[in-house]
């Protein structure tokens, strides 16, 4: 059957749609928020107890490379529940509508990338001395804003996190809630590297 077997709070191991269930091949409760130390010391331990070195050559048949990737997923907040929405068939997808409440930000998010793109462009043409000098005041101008925009959306996610560890009680019944969250994770994880990728090239040009 396509159901995992429990064992305590525990899923053991199955196959589920051809899918490897991670939360079982760490021992993690499947829910939609895990304490990062938690999961981190279980994969340590695992990996460490099915090691040759340990158990003894030919001893273990597990495949390290599924503990890596169950490990990166289990604390990608989005790829976790993403990866809870599969397990319970349900298709996560990825929205191309911006979530209504990140609209906002989404727009000073886009003039941002188009002014800045412009200002590293000119600043990458430009030889003059003096015009380099007023190059240099926008790209202060655009690194200010880079640093405000990302701490705007560290807020964003760290509010996010708290809304997914609130819902582990009562996600079984939450699935529209938890796929809400999974494509707003993917929004501000997108956004954060595409800002903070142009305050690095902003950096280099000061």
């Amino acid at each position: 059957g396509d159901e995992p077997e429990r064992s305590g709070s525990l899923f053991v191991r199955r196959k589920l749609r051809g899918m490897t269930d991670y939360f079982a091949l760490l021992q993690q409760a499947r829910k939609p928020w895990l304490d990062p130390d938690q999961l981190k010391q279980r994969y340590q331990e695992r990996t460490l107890s099915d090691h040759p070195d340990v158990a003894g050559a030919g001893a273990s048949s597990v495949d390290f490379a599924a503990f890596n990737e169950a490990y990166r997923s289990l604390k990608d907040p989005k790829l976790r529940l993403q990866h809870l929405l599969r397990l319970e068939g349900h298709d996560p997808g990825d929205s191309p509508t911006v979530p209504g409440e990140l609209l906002d930000l989404f727009s000073r998010i886009g003039n941002f990338v188009q002014t800045t793109d412009g200002v590293l462009s000119r600043a990458r043409a430009t030889q003059n001395a003096l015009a380099k000098s007023l190059i240099h005041s926008e790209i202060l101008s655009s690194r200010q804003e880079a640093a405000e925009i990302l701490r705007q959306l560290q807020k964003l996610h760290d509010e996010a996190v708290h809304q997914t560890r609130a819902l582990n009680e009562s996600w079984t019944v939450a699935l529209p809630e938890i796929a809400a969250l999974s494509r707003r994770f993917a929004y501000l994880g997108r956004w954060m590297e595409q800002v903070e990728e142009r305050k690095f090239q902003l950096d280099g040009n000061l």
